[in-house]
């Protein structure tokens, strides 16, 4: 009678510890598939930043007109900003403008010699962080 309820003791702490690494395997799924998705406004929002530099570019916002036509459609810029801040989805920034390898990769460097070492020069495109990883 003992045996059995050890058994049965047993099969419920193995069912138990898979059931529970099923739920952390979907749970790893879904902030996956999560930073898939916020992947995606990030690039929707790079393509406002590249069409706002055309529109300057070309002086296409020289007019009244359509100066009030671009801030409209800078409100959904502004709307998938709020809706990342909301996701904890951070722009990373180099507030001292140095390098930091855990957030960023270099494409290029320049020497300047009235610059330190690991000094930014320029950003390609704009990192970001979730929950403390980075995204892009």
């Amino acid at each position: 009678m003992i045996e059995k309820i050890e058994q049965q003791i047993s099969d419920m702490l193995r069912s138990n510890k898979a059931l529970s690494n099923q739920i952390e395997e979907n749970h790893r799924r879904e902030e996956q598939h999560l930073d898939e998705i916020f992947l995606d406004v990030i690039s929707i929002l790079d393509a406002f930043s590249r069409e706002e530099k055309v529109i300057k570019d070309h002086e296409w916002n020289k007019s009244e007109d359509s100066q009030r036509a671009i801030k409209r459609l800078l409100n959904a810029k502004t709307r998938l900003n709020t809706i990342l801040e909301i996701h904890d989805v951070k722009k990373i920034t180099f507030d001292d403008g140095m390098l930091n390898v855990n957030l960023c990769s270099v494409t290029d460097t320049e020497p300047d010699p009235e610059k330190p070492n690991d000094f930014i020069i320029s950003i390609e495109k704009d990192g970001f962080t979730r929950n403390g990883h980075t995204l892009r």
